[in-house]
């Protein structure tokens, strides 16, 4: 239809990407632009999106022709792949996504939509965290989404801003990770019969459902039209601490094997609010809670094909190691 309106997706074959993508193919037309590190053939076997092999740091004023909506989620995408270069976590994380952020202001673009996280906020004692709280990111990774952050809400643009501090994500995606609180300990329980927590078990993570995430992505797209947002995305109800995620785990696979370490040295804890979402979209409902997302994980873990992909970190070394990327992550 000529009225079906045109979403560029950066990093559209990764963990929500490709959900994002299952879920609303049909419901616009996507452009989904990816460096493919972490390419499984499922995800391209979408006809109905136009799959773009290109790193965002290429990315130029063309690729927004046309474009009604800007979802920008391709980063380097966690903390150990973070520190495993800062300066390349600069270069792509924060250099990259400033100049796409650029490009768009001399583009016709109604939204520009950026994945940001909840580890923004680092660590507190027993504080509930909110959008006005002080940031504190302990990492590479959350430097550069506090980076980018600040420098969308600084400038000054002609279309609609939303910045979502997501959730610890979790739960089965086209091409899902493992190296995420609940998915790993799931994939161990499923896979080795035990559940081993390198941590004491007492740091705090807010979670939410990968699914879920894609759901309040697609309702800021369709409903809110606020010229800037910051939210959190997330339940009240799915702030855990690690042990309580261990526990629940445990009950649902019936795995007895449980372990855990001393205090390490990631120090990220923090409990946030998610009320202001609830004002934002009233009616939106979570369709996961955490056992229901582990259930959903578990039955559907056999899928997963690769466990070498599903860990970021140890696909990029592997791909390095293989000659295939160079030092700069650029494919060779």
């Amino acid at each position: 239809m000529s009225d079906t309106k045109k979403i560029l997706l950066t990093g559209g074959s990764g963990y929500i990407g490709s959900n994002f993508v299952k879920l609303f193919s049909d419901e616009f037309s996507i452009i989904n632009i990816d460096t493919n590190y972490y390419l499984t053939p499922e995800i391209v076997a979408n006809s109905s999106v136009t799959n773009l092999n290109k790193d965002i740091r290429d990315i130029s004023e063309k690729d927004l022709e046309d474009i009604d909506y800007i979802v920008h989620m391709a980063e380097l995408s966690n903390d150990p792949l973070g520190e495993y270069n800062p300066s390349l976590t600069k270069s792509i994380n924060i250099d990259a996504t400033q100049d796409i952020m650029n490009l768009a202001k001399n583009s016709n673009i109604k939204k520009f939509i950026y994945m940001s996280s909840c580890s923004v906020y680092g660590f507190t004692d027993d504080l509930i965290l909110n959008e006005d709280s002080d940031t504190n990111p302990l990492t590479e990774y959350a430097k550069a989404k506090v980076a980018n952050e600040k420098y969308l809400l600084e400038n000054e643009y002609d279309f609609e801003i939303k910045i979502l501090r997501n959730a610890t994500a979790f739960g089965f995606s086209p091409n899902t990770r493992l190296d995420l609180v609940v998915n790993d300990l799931s994939y161990s329980a499923l896979k080795s019969s035990k559940i081993k927590v390198h941590s004491d078990g007492t740091p705090k993570r807010p979670l939410v459902h990968v699914e879920d995430i894609c759901r309040v992505i697609y309702e800021l797209i369709v409903n809110d039209e606020s010229p800037v947002l910051l939210v959190n995305v997330g339940s009240d109800h799915m702030n855990y601490s690690v042990k309580e995620i261990a526990l629940k785990i445990s009950e649902i696979t019936n795995v007895k094997n449980l372990s855990f370490g001393e205090k390490d040295n990631d120090q990220r804890s923090y409990i946030v609010d998610f009320s202001k979402l609830k004002k934002v979209l009233p009616s939106f409902e979570f369709k996961y809670d955490l056992e229901s997302g582990i259930i959903d994980l578990i039955e559907k873990m056999q899928q997963i094909k690769s466990e070498v992909n599903a860990r970021r970190i140890k696909k990029i070394k592997k791909l390095i190691e293989e000659d295939k990327l160079d030092p700069n992550l650029y494919w060779k």
